[in-house]
């Protein structure tokens, strides 16, 4: 079963028993208003920061290489603790809010001095499975993953004259690589203009093709795409292009 972030925390550093997981759980909307997150400009990372009780937790999702680390800062002035863990595994959702990701999840006290030594960190937790309500922005409305790719997937990515791996022209839209073929990638066409350029779609050359600016329209056969499609894209571009 999915937990939310408090409870995740909590039982990672195994400090607390499950009636205190859950009373701090039901307690962290308290918290709420001073919580945050934020994406960076790259849109590489999200930055997490949340109130877990009496702590505060701060963590990073680097979606580059699919790992959440962080720290937890504690109210009697000790030093912090922190985490380091690996996604294994994710099941895209058509609501952002729903992903489900698999963590394996390591720990480690504060390091006293140089070197900081792999042995520091000792395994917590395999396994683990969280919300993309707890590691993407509030409200995020579209990622790449549920909700991008599978319309490339659809639509474009089965185009032998286009977007086929191997095919006559250059962009691969087929998962995985396709997000490595787009994001801030110039494209052949018009080379002073990406592809995707992040929380620009006037300045994505592909939303110019699939909204018909730029001709032709793509797809290049079936018609345009349905505009519930063409606004989810926009948005995942509007929203930073992550590749989420």
């Amino acid at each position: 079963m999915r937990r939310d972030g408090c409870s995740l925390f909590l039982t990672l550093i195994g400090r607390v028993a499950f009636a205190a997981v859950l009373a701090l759980s039901l307690a962290s909307n308290a918290h709420a208003q001073a919580s945050g997150s934020q994406q960076t400009p790259d849109s590489a990372r999200y930055l997490i920061s949340k109130d877990v009780g009496a702590e505060r937790w701060a963590i990073s999702y680097n979606l580059n290489d699919g790992t959440v680390t962080g720290n937890v800062f504690k109210t009697d002035g000790s030093p912090p603790s922190f985490i380091w863990c690996k996604i294994t595994g994710e099941v895209p959702a058509a609501n952002p809010a729903d992903n489900q990701y698999t963590l394996d999840c390591f720990g480690a006290d504060a390091c006293s001095a140089a070197p900081c030594t792999p042995s520091s960190w000792n395994p917590i937790v395999s396994g683990l499975q969280i919300g993309g309500d707890f590691l993407l922005p509030p409200q995020t409305a579209s990622t790449y993953s549920g909700n991008v790719q599978p319309i490339f997937t659809q639509s474009c990515a089965t185009n032998l004259a286009c977007h086929v791996a191997g095919g006559a022209a250059p962009v691969d839209l087929a998962a995985p690589e396709s997000y490595a073929k787009i994001f801030q990638i110039l494209s052949t066409e018009v080379p002073t203009q990406f592809y995707v350029a992040p929380f620009d779609d006037a300045g994505s050359y592909l939303f110019d093709k699939i909204d018909g600016t730029a001709t032709p329209r793509m797809p290049l056969t079936g018609g345009p795409l349905p505009q519930d499609q063409i606004e989810a894209i926009r948005t995942w571009i509007l929203e930073g292009a992550a590749n989420n």
